[in-house]
């Protein structure tokens, strides 16, 4: 009778085991859920890769990675992490073409590594992505480091085009006040030489822009540009 009775019991294990809810679906979608918890909470996401091997394997892919909603990390938050699991984890995220990831490795490698034709392409591949903030940030380096190209003025007005259509050039400064106003802010990526100038000879506003100047009434893309170079390197203590 014992051995009977053990024998129920070992297949009522498994009859619960087969039953339970993660064996009814494919760890394909079990990943589809991961990547939708990853794009709402990381901390969610961390809790659930912790629950079980099951899931654990369904949130190791590129697209959860790359959908990880990584912004609730400071832009510098090199300065706080280096050397964690969490950079750890942010490293693997641009990895996976996470744009916001890699904003801030980029950010990572140029302000703090100083690896910066690196941190440049990471930060270029970020912003041709979507992340306005890196359009904003590769836009002003391209127009600023000393070094530069005429692909790279291009580029730079481009990427610049792209935040000023989005409506969000003030936030970005206003975000990239707060990133530079930390100690490491001394670590300049080039020293910068004059801006790029208009080279319209029909733009009437060509290098006349003042901090006083009605703003909405100029329509050169590239006197727009050059007014928020100016504002940019005002934020960084370039030595």
């Amino acid at each position: 009778m014992a051995g009977s009775s053990q024998k129920d019991k070992t297949k009522l294990e498994a009859s619960i085991q087969h039953e339970c809810l993660p064996n009814f679906l494919r760890v394909e979608l079990w990943s589809s859920i991961a990547t939708m918890v990853a794009s709402n909470s990381i901390e969610d996401l961390f809790n659930m890769q912790a629950s079980c091997r099951l899931f654990a394997s369904a949130c190791n892919s590129d697209a959860v990675y790359r959908h990880a909603s990584v912004s609730v990390l400071p832009i510098a938050c090199f300065l706080d992490y280096s050397g964690t699991p969490a950079m750890t984890f942010l490293r693997r995220c641009a990895i996976a073409r996470n744009p916001a990831a890699m904003l801030r490795v980029g950010m990572s490698h140029l302000f703090w590594c100083g690896h910066r034709r690196g941190g440049m392409r990471t930060l270029t591949e970020a912003a041709e992505l979507g992340d306005v903030e890196a359009c904003y940030i590769a836009a002003m380096l391209l127009l600023s480091l000393g070094d530069k190209t005429d692909d790279e003025v291009i580029r730079g007005f481009e990427l610049f085009c792209v935040v000023r259509d989005s409506g969000k050039v003030e936030r970005c400064r206003e975000v990239f006040t707060q990133v530079f106003a930390g100690p490491w802010s001394d670590i300049p990526p080039a020293t910068p030489e004059d801006s790029v100038s208009c080279r319209s000879g029909s733009c009437r506003t060509r290098g006349t822009i003042g901090d006083d100047s009605d703003l909405s009434t100029v329509t050169c893309v590239q006197c727009l540009a050059e007014y928020e170079v100016r504002k940019f390197l005002g934020l960084i203590a370039f030595k």
